[in-house]
């Protein structure tokens, strides 16, 4: 075997390590798939360095299998696991060379590229498995040596940029998969080692302002990340069948000694007791997701916690400076609200409850003393609008406090409806059909239709100026809320009318008067 050859290859495992190194943060920032918690550029980055750091051997040859061998062993996260998979089958074809240096490498991409895929049991594409995948066609293209390594770096990074397109996730924060921009640092170091010319790649679209896109925020559903391995004590031929009972993102590596596994899960115990009952754990890694996600979002000294209804009542909270926003159908329980605040990386946190019932959790968890916490009492989704549009990071907590407390006290706030049937309430008779609308909980006027309630509405309390901010949902005619605006605007000169979608979740008109 060409020594020269080989020792090229070892200098792009270098060369890529190098990269990883300068771009980590960069690749972390793209993380939104599977879980957007911002590891994966730290995830391949370790994989590979833990790898070589550990390997000290002169013999070139001995140096190699000795990176194949524990890779894999070495690989941290979804994307490091796919990638060590794929340098492993490379090399061990590598290793086996019977041909020319051009075909050796075409084959090693092939068997590297079989053996990232065999690990998983549903292979999604628009990550860095489309660009391996990507990358292989181009080196069976290439002609030459020189021109595969170049149509390889070509395929793979036209199928990077490809990426933010064919995944929802990445099209949402319009960024490129964050694994398969780390893959691409090792084919363009094998371009620049084998032709010694540097490419300068310009990064794709990611800055700390994407993270307030909603994909960023979403919460991962499984709280734990597990890496695990294991001598086989014996085989169990069902195991990647009952770790789907236990969780999603599985990646599962065995050999006749040893299993790795990857998985997120809720369930820890019963995964140990799995893997207790085929063979002995030597190694184990349990990450909290959540918490990993909040650090690497909320490096924040005040943060804000609110609950909201639905999809575009999160996006507004988010736009208004929230740190984080809970949909109420989420039904969180109080340990539940406890993990999360304590999880915050920010030692002063703010409440906003937007609920009576919520209000009461929140109100337990403020007699945590490991935080500064304190709730703004925000009974509706107005209030904490209002609360949120008076919160001011270049002012001090207590300030915040007092000019979000005092805020809400200016409003009023209720909703509109329609009654479902004929009802008789102190000095009202209502008949199914009508508009009727709310101060506090209280129905305080009625209507024939949704123009003449709010009419009602602001007559019976005496406003005639001010801010009317109506929030309505998918469910009422967006014309018919327009077509108030401007009506209410003839009889009410100086009162400003300002209208917003809720989206599906609302099935009733909110409002809020200032």
């Amino acid at each position: 075997m060409e020594k020269d050859f080989l020792k090229k290859i070892i200098n792009s495992l270098f060369k890529t390590l190098e990269k990883l190194e300068e771009r980590e943060v960069y690749i972390n920032n793209l993380n939104v798939f599977p879980v957007p918690d911002g590891d994966t550029g730290t995830n391949m980055l370790m994989t590979l360095k833990e790898t070589l750091e550990s390997t000290n051997n002169d013999d070139l040859e001995n140096f190699l299998n000795d990176v194949s061998k524990n890779i894999v062993l070495k690989a941290h996260g979804n994307s490091g696991i796919i990638f060590s998979s794929f340098l492993k089958g490379f090399l061990n074809k590598i290793l086996n060379f019977d041909s020319d240096e051009a075909n050796i490498l075409t084959e090693a991409f092939e068997n590297g590229v079989e053996a990232s895929y065999k690990i998983l049991d549903n292979p999604t594409e628009g990550t860095i498995l489309t660009v391996i995948r990507e990358s292989v066609r181009g080196m069976k293209e290439g002609k030459d040596l020189i021109e595969k390594i170049e149509k390889s770096y070509i395929y793979g990074l036209e199928a990077l940029e490809k990426t933010k397109e064919m995944l929802p996730s990445l099209k949402e924060a319009d960024v490129v998969d964050a694994g398969g921009d780390g893959f691409l640092s090792f084919l363009e170091s094998l371009y620049e080692v084998f032709t010694d010319q540097n490419i300068k790649r310009e990064k794709a679209t990611s800055s700390s302002s994407s993270f307030n896109v909603s994909i960023w925020r979403k919460r991962p559903v499984y709280k734990n990340c597990v890496e695990l391995i294991a001598d086989k004590r014996k085989e169990d031929f069902n195991i990647k069948e009952k770790l789907k009972k236990l969780g999603d993102s599985i990646i599962l590596v065995e050999d006749n000694e040893k299993i790795k596994i990857h998985i997120h899960t809720n369930e820890v115990d019963e995964l140990l007791k799995l893997i207790n009952d085929i063979g002995e754990i030597k190694e184990i890694n349990i990450r909290n997701m959540i918490k990993q996600q909040l650090e690497f979002l909320l490096d924040v000294e005040i943060a804000v916690i609110t609950f909201s209804i639905g999809e575009n009542i999160r996006e507004l909270f988010y736009s208004l400076g929230a740190s984080i926003v809970i949909d109420k159908d989420e039904n969180l329980s109080y340990e539940d609200l406890v993990e999360i605040v304590k999880d915050m990386p920010s030692q002063n946190i703010i409440l906003l409850p937007n609920d009576k019932e919520i209000l009461f959790k929140f109100e337990k968890i403020r007699e945590l003393e490991t935080k500064k916490i304190e709730v703004v009492e925000t009974l509706s989704i107005p209030e904490g609008i209002e609360a949120l549009l008076n919160f001011d990071r270049e002012k001090s907590f207590d300030e915040n406090i007092l000019n979000m407390s005092e805020s809400i006290k200016k409003i009023k706030s209720g909703f509109i409806d329609i009654f479902k049937e004929n009802l008789s309430i102190k000095d009202f008779e209502i008949k199914e059909g009508d508009f009727f609308a709310t101060v506090n909980d209280e129905i305080i006027v009625k209507g024939e239709n949704l123009l003449k309630t709010i009419f009602n509405l602001l007559n019976k309390i005496e406003i005639n100026e001010g801010l009317l901010l109506l929030i309505y949902g998918d469910e009422t005619d967006s014309d018919e809320v327009e077509k108030v605006k401007v009506e209410l605007k003839k009889d009410f000169p100086n009162l400003n009318v300002e209208i917003y979608n809720g989206g599906k979740r609302i099935n009733k008109i909110i409002y809020s008067i200032k």
